[in-house]
C-alpha cells in the first residue's frame, strides 16, 4: 500500500506533459487570431482590389466622356472659325476698294491714313465705313475687272449704320444645286452692261460668302447635335467615336482588374452616365438639336452691299440690305443674264428658316450649360470566397465618380447663366462685338426695329478678351487693305490700271473665279477657302483667308483647340461612329477649314488638314501678312494653343507655367508612320489641350449650393445629380 501510495503520490506531483496541454490550448486560440488575420487581410485585399477597380472603370468612362466632349469642342470652335472668315471677307475684302476714308490709299498705293486700334470719332463717313460697311468688290486688282470702272471708290459716302430694315424672307428651300457657278466672264460684256453687272455682282458674291458659312457651320451643327446625343444616349451608358457602347469597355476595365476571387464572387456592375439624365439629355428635343446640356447659339447678324444704278454713262451707288427678298435683289437683275439665275436660286438660301431650330439658321456653335455636369459614376459588388469567414458570405461594394474637366466648349453668349435656364442670359455678353441673340421667334421683329442692334448686327468678332472693336479699326482696314493688293503688286505697275478698254487680267490672284467652288462644292471637296481651279493650285488669297482666321487670344482663352484634329478625331469619328451609330448623320463630315479632298501634292497636303497645317501658311516662301508683325493678338505658333490643365505634378495641382503654351516634345509623326501613335494636342512632353479627368466626391455633387453659374446668379443643385446610394 505505500508503495502504490507513493507511486500515486509520485504521479500526482509528476507535472511533466503539462505544457503539451496548455499549447494545445493555446494553439487553438493562436490558430483563431491566425484566421483573423488571413480572414481581415483577405477581406481588405478584395475589398481595395474592388475600389480600384471601381475607379480604374469609373475613369476609363470619363475618359472616353471627355474625348467625346473634346471633339465637340474642337467642331464648335470650327464654327467660330468659319464666323471669322466670313467677317473678314465682309469688312476686308468688302472695303478696301474704298479710296476716300480707307486707310491705305489706292491713288498713293500706300497706308497713308491712321492705323491706330480705334474707330473715328469725328468723321461720321469714316466711323459709317468702319462700322458696317457696304460690301463692294467690284474694285482692281481683282480680276476680271474693267479698268477705270471702280463703284467701291466712294463707297464710304454712301454707307450708313442702319442695316436690315425688316426681318428677311423666310427661306424654305432645303436643296442646293449646282447651277451656282462661274460667273466671272460677265465683267466681259460692254461698258453699259458692266454698269448693270457690278451691283449684281456685289450682291452675288456677298451672298455666295454668307451661305457658304451658313452650310458650314449647319453641317457642323448637325454633327455636334449627333456626337451631343450619342454622350447622352442612357442614364447607364453613351456611344464612344469609335461607335462603341462605353458600357462594354466600362465593364471589361473593372473585371479585367478584379482578382480571382472577387471575379468568381458572381460581380455586378452598375453605370451613370451624368448627361444621360433626364434634365440633361435629347428627351423632348428636336432631331436637329443637341442634347440639353448644350444650347445653340442663334445669331441675327445684318449685311449690307453697294448697288448699282446705271442712266446713260452716270454710275451711282447704293447701299442696299441683303436678304432674300427679291426687294433687296440688285437694280438691275432682270437685265443680267449671266446673274439673274444664280442670284435667285442663291436668295432661296439667304434669310432665317421659319423653324428657329433649323441648324442652317446662323449660329456660332454651342455653348455648355454648367448645371448639366459631365462625369461617370461606377457602384459595384462582389461576394468573394474568404477562407475562415466566421460570418460566412460577405458582399463587398465599393463607388467612385470621375469627371472631364479643364476643358472649354466654347463661350456662353452672356456671362451668366441661371439654373433652370436653357441658355446664358444675365450679364454683359462674353464677345461683346458679335450680332444679338435669338431665342424666340418675337425677338425677330423687335430686333429689326431696335437701333441700338443696328450697328452690331454687322459681322465682326472679338480678338481678345475685352475688345472693343475687333475688325473695325484703323490698324485692321489699313494693314488688311495693303495686304489684299501686294497680292497683286502689277495693280501699281500696269501701263494704264485705271484706263483704257481692256479687262484687267494682271496676276492669278486676286481673282473673283477662286471663290467658283462656293458654296455648291462644298460637300464635295469641303473647301471653303479661295482656290485657283484653273491650276488646281492653293491661291494666294486662301493663305491671306488663313491667317486672317488663326487663333487669336479671344479663342485660347474661351475654346479647346485640338492642334491635330484629323488624325486625333476625325478619323475615329469617320471610321468608327459615322459607321455605327452616327449612320444615320446627315450632312458632310470635314476636317479644319482648309481641307481639301484628295490634294497631297508636293509640300501641300490639303487632305489631312488641321490647325498645325493652317499655321505654316506664315511660313510660306515669300508671304507677308500682317499677323506677323502687325496684330499681336494672334498667335504665331500651333504650340500656343495647348492651354489646359498641366500640372506640376501628382500631388501638386497648380499650373506648370513652364507647359504652358509649349510643347518640349511634339509627336514627331502625327500619322503614325514612325511608329508614334497621335495624342490629344500632338505633344508627348509639354502643354496640353482638351478636358483631362480627375476623381469628384459624390457629396460635392449632391451639394446644393454650387455656384456654377457665373457672378450674382446665386447657387444651387445640379440638375444631374448622381442617384440616391440606396440605388446605386
Amino acid at each position: 500500500m505505500l508503495n502504490a501510495r507513493s507511486t500515486f503520490i509520485q504521479n500526482l506531483n509528476n507535472k511533466r506533459g503539462q505544457i503539451a496541454l496548455f499549447v494545445a490550448l493555446v494553439f487553438q486560440i493562436l490558430f483563431l487570431f491566425f484566421a483573423m488575420v488571413i480572414n481581415v487581410g483577405l477581406l481588405v485585399h478584395h475589398k481595395v482590389n474592388l475600389q480600384n477597380s471601381v475607379d480604374l472603370a469609373a475613369y476609363y468612362g470619363a475618359m472616353r466622356q471627355a474625348e467625346n466632349m473634346n471633339a465637340i469642342a474642337h467642331i464648335n470652335y470650327q464654327i467660330r472659325q468659319s464666323w471669322k472668315l466670313l467677317a473678314w471677307r465682309y469688312r476686308m475684302l468688302g472695303s478696301a476698294g474704298e479710296w476716300e476714308r480707307h486707310p491705305f490709299k489706292k491713288p498713293f498705293k500706300a497706308i497713308q491714313g491712321p492705323t491706330d486700334d480705334t474707330v473715328s470719332t469725328s468723321d461720321s463717313i469714316a466711323q459709317n465705313l468702319q462700322e458696317a460697311p457696304a460690301f463692294c468688290i467690284t474694285y482692281i486688282p481683282f480680276k476680271p475687272m474693267p479698268p477705270g470702272e471702280n463703284t467701291c471708290r466712294y463707297m464710304a459716302s454712301y454707307t450708313k449704320v442702319m442695316l436690315w430694315q425688316d426681318v428677311p424672307k423666310i427661306a424654305f428651300h432645303q436643296a442646293f444645286s449646282t447651277t451656282i457657278s462661274n460667273a466671272s466672264n460677265v465683267m466681259r460684256s460692254s461698258a453699259t452692261e458692266r454698269c448693270r453687272v457690278f451691283g449684281s455682282y456685289n450682291y452675288f458674291m456677298l451672298g455666295k460668302f454668307i451661305v457658304s458659312f451658313n452650310l458650314d457651320q449647319r453641317d457642323r451643327m448637325n454633327m455636334i447635335a449627333s456626337l451631343s446625343r450619342a454622350t447622352s444616349m442612357a442614364k447607364n451608358d453613351f456611344y464612344d467615336l469609335d461607335g462603341q457602347k462605353a458600357s462594354v469597355g466600362i465593364e471589361n476595365t473593372f473585371l479585367n482588374n478584379l482578382t480571382p476571387p472577387n471575379k468568381a464572387g458572381s460581380p455586378k456592375m452598375e453605370v451613370f452616365n451624368s448627361l444621360g439624365s433626364d434634365a440633361c439629355n435629347a428627351s423632348g428635343q428636336a432631331p436637329e438639336q443637341p442634347a440639353k446640356w448644350l444650347s445653340a447659339v442663334r445669331i441675327y447678324p445684318g449685311f449690307r452691299y453697294t448697288d448699282t444704278q446705271c442712266s446713260g454713262t452716270d454710275i451711282k451707288t447704293d447701299p442696299k440690305e441683303l436678304t432674300g427678298h427679291p426687294s433687296s435683289f440688285p437694280y438691275h437683275l432682270d437685265s443680267v443674264n449671266d446673274l439673274k439665275g444664280p442670284i435667285t436660286e442663291l436668295a432661296n438660301f439667304i434669310g432665317y428658316r421659319s423653324n428657329l431650330n433649323d441648324n442652317y439658321n446662323f449660329s456660332l456653335g454651342v455653348e455648355k450649360n454648367p448645371w448639366c455636369m459631365a462625369y461617370v459614376g461606377v457602384s459595384a459588388q462582389t461576394s468573394p470566397k474568404i477562407p475562415f469567414s466566421p460570418f460566412g458570405t460577405i458582399t463587398l461594394k465599393a463607388r467612385a465618380f470621375y469627371k472631364p474637366f479643364g476643358g472649354r466648349i466654347g463661350p456662353w453668349y452672356n456671362q451668366n447663366w441661371n439654373r433652370g435656364s436653357g441658355f446664358s442670359e444675365g450679364g454683359p455678353k462674353t464677345d461683346p462685338l458679335l450680332p444679338p441673340r435669338v431665342t424666340d421667334t418675337s425677338l425677330l421683329s423687335s430686333i429689326s426695329t431696335d437701333t441700338q442692334n443696328n450697328a452690331i448686327r454687322a459681322a465682326n468678332f472679338s480678338r481678345f478678351p475685352g475688345d472693343k472693336y475687333g475688325l473695325k479699326t484703323f490698324r485692321m482696314l489699313a494693314y488688311y487693305g495693303e495686304a489684299i493688293y501686294k497680292l497683286d503688286p502689277k495693280w501699281s505697275t500696269d501701263p494704264n490700271p485705271y484706263g483704257g478698254n481692256s479687262i484687267y487680267e494682271g496676276d492669278s490672284a486676286p481673282n473673283f473665279a477662286h471663290w467658283d467652288h462656293i458654296p455648291n462644292k462644298i460637300s464635295d471637296g469641303g473647301d471653303l477657302l479661295a482656290w485657283d481651279s484653273v491650276r488646281d493650285v492653293p491661291s494666294a488669297m486662301r493663305n491671306l483667308e488663313t491667317s486672317a482666321m488663326l487663333p487669336d487670344l479671344f479663342d485660347m482663352t474661351y475654346y479647346s483647340i485640338e492642334p491635330d484634329f484629323y488624325h486625333n478625331y476625325y478619323l475615329k469619328i469617320k471610321n468608327g461612329y459615322l459607321k455605327g451609330p452616327g449612320s444615320t448623320f446627315t450632312g458632310s463630315f470635314r476636317p479644319d477649314l482648309g481641307y481639301h479632298k484628295d490634294y497631297k501634292r508636293g509640300t501641300y497636303n490639303f487632305e489631312e488638314y488641321n490647325i498645325i497645317s493652317q499655321y505654316n501658311v506664315l511660313k510660306e516662301p515669300g508671304f507677308n501678312v500682317p499677323v506677323k508683325e502687325k496684330f499681336t493678338f494672334t498667335s504665331l505658333d500651333w504650340m500656343n494653343v495647348l492651354t489646359g490643365w498641366a500640372p506640376k505634378g501628382l500631388l501638386d495641382y497648380s499650373l506648370d507655367t513652364s507647359k504652358f503654351g509649349k510643347c518640349a516634345a511634339p509627336v514627331p509623326s502625327a500619322d503614325g508612320s514612325n511608329g508614334v501613335v497621335p495624342t490629344t494636342g500632338n505633344c508627348v512632353v509639354g502643354g496640353s489641350t482638351g478636358y483631362a479627368v480627375k476623381m469628384v466626391s459624390s457629396s460635392y455633387l449632391r451639394s446644393q449650393d454650387l455656384k456654377l453659374g457665373g457672378e450674382n446668379t446665386g447657387g444651387g443643385p445640379l440638375l444631374n445629380p448622381p442617384p440616391d446610394e440606396s440605388e446605386f
